[in-house]
């Protein structure tokens, strides 16, 4: 077990030496092997741990596991932050499934936590097993190779050290440690699609073969290298034939046709994400009813989540939004103080993450929309992100020439209803970066930089799993 973990967190770069762990614990197996390995490989890396439990209030047994939970940490010396939270009222109120409502607010508790204790990473439990349903449920739902790659081994601060261990393993390890855990009733349930896949189809899949979960797993390590490949050549595309103007995305067909299928699929796929704003919910068949358009005749439209629209043009594809259409509905926010570095979230819209690097280890300047880079060493006060406000401006070339927001919103042909709501980066008056736009020519990385700001934002509902 602890082979296999230190093999995987070296791997995917998960810890380093002297980090803090906020390791997220229920007290079912998952989560106490997750404990219990990484008290073993924190005595070789010097790794300082901090639990967080959250009772979700909907079982009888919760007040046990939370009990469960902060003793054994007492045991063990282990900081331990216990959240309680009405799961079910909560869900209610966001307008969505217990499920989905518990694991958005383990998250924001873990992140909530990691922040406050200025540790590293949260570490998550899940398993091979987890990979493997996560896998199916996708393939159910109509996926392509986003999906196909499961739950990743890192996103962001999110790291998942036994997602190569299996469950028998999980349990194996614990009964050697003697270790004790408890068992979610709810989980025999198959009142949950995946728990169908989790108590049905995958014990008849490893009756048919006993390494069924190994080789679906295998299935997502290749899906995941096929998708940083095809991301990065479609990443090159999307400089040279998709434009954006006045909330539209353009697509220039003319050599786009002669790209190879699979790369055209995934420049949409970009398209439709950024015009979204998130990327849960853009399946399959969305990508391919949006390609389809390229053959049908000019005029001919397609209905898209998120309220994005989908119409052929004389030059190819334009993917517009209600916003585009003087439908937009009002965003504005609170100016909030960005943590540099760290996590800061947006209630309601999305989450803005900063890290600060050398800019020797960067090898390419991030041309993504949603992620910037910045000179460090020319910030010199504390950033917030909001909307616009009266009296701001953008450097707009290296002269140091000031153009009022206000004035380069109109010059590019911004809406009025889109200026209002645009989210920026902000120090003080001067704008550092207009989300989803440009960033100020003052702060451009150049020879002379030594550390990087990189910033990204990432809108509500973009998940990977």
């Amino acid at each position: 077990m602890l082979q296999q973990v230190q093999k995987t967190v070296q791997e995917f770069h998960m810890l380093e030496a002297g980090d803090m762990v906020i390791i997220g614990v229920s007290g079912g197996a998952d989560s106490m092997c997750l404990l219990t390995v990484l008290q073993e490989l924190a005595g070789l890396m010097e790794l300082r741990l901090h639990v967080v439990h959250v009772n979700h209030l909907l079982r009888k047994e919760a007040e046990e596991e939370e009990h469960y939970v902060r003793e054994f940490c007492d045991r063990q010396g282990i900081p331990c932050t216990v959240f309680r939270k009405d799961m079910e009222t909560y869900a209610g109120e966001l307008g969505c499934s217990i499920e989905e409502a518990g694991r958005s607010y383990r998250y924001e508790c873990f992140e909530k936590v990691r922040i406050q204790e200025g540790a590293q990473r949260i570490a998550v439990a899940h398993h091979r097993n987890d990979r493997a349903e996560t896998l199916l449920f996708h393939m159910l739902r109509g996926t392509g190779l986003r999906g196909l790659g499961s739950i990743p081994a890192v996103r962001g601060a999110i790291i998942r050290p036994l997602l190569y261990i299996g469950r028998n393993e999980i349990e194996a390890y614990l009964e050697e440690k003697q270790v004790y855990y408890y068992t979610d009733a709810s989980n025999a349930s198959d009142a949950y699609s995946r728990n169908v896949i989790r108590n049905q189809v995958l014990p008849l899949l490893e009756n048919i073969n006993e390494k069924a979960v190994n080789h679906i797993t295998g299935v997502s390590d290749l899906a995941q290298e096929y998708w940083n490949y095809v991301e990065q050549q479609a990443m090159k595309l999307e400089q040279e034939y998709v434009t954006v103007h006045d909330s539209r995305w353009l697509l220039k067909e003319e050599g786009f046709s002669g790209q190879p299928k699979v790369v055209q699929r995934h420049v949409i796929y970009r398209m439709l994400s950024q015009a979204a704003g998130a990327a849960k919910d853009m399946e399959q068949t969305h990508i391919e009813q949006t390609q389809e358009l390229l053959d049908k005749p000019v005029g001919k439209k397609v209905s898209l989540p998120y309220g994005l629209m989908g119409i052929r043009t004389y030059s190819g594809l334009e993917i517009y939004t209600k916003a585009s259409q003087g439908e937009a509905e009002e965003n504005h926010i609170c100016p909030a103080a960005i943590n540099v570095p760290g996590v800061t979230s947006v209630e309601g819209i999305g989450v803005l993450e900063c890290e600060i690097l050398d800019r020797s280890v960067i090898q390419e300047i991030s041309k993504k929309l949603y992620t910037k880079m910045l000179d460090y060493g020319k910030i010199n006060t504390t950033l917030c992100i909001r909307n616009p406000m009266h009296g701001d401006y953008f450097i707009i070339n290296r002269q140091g020439e000031r153009k009022k927001l206000s004035r380069f919103f109109i010059d590019n042909k911004i809406p009025k209803e889109q200026r209002e709501s645009a989210l920026v980066v902000a120090a003080g008056s001067q704008i550092c970066w207009i989300i989803g736009m440009r960033i100020s020519e003052d702060l451009k990385i150049t020879e002379a930089t030594e550390q990087v700001l990189q910033i990204k934002f990432q809108y509500k509902g973009e998940e990977y799993e």
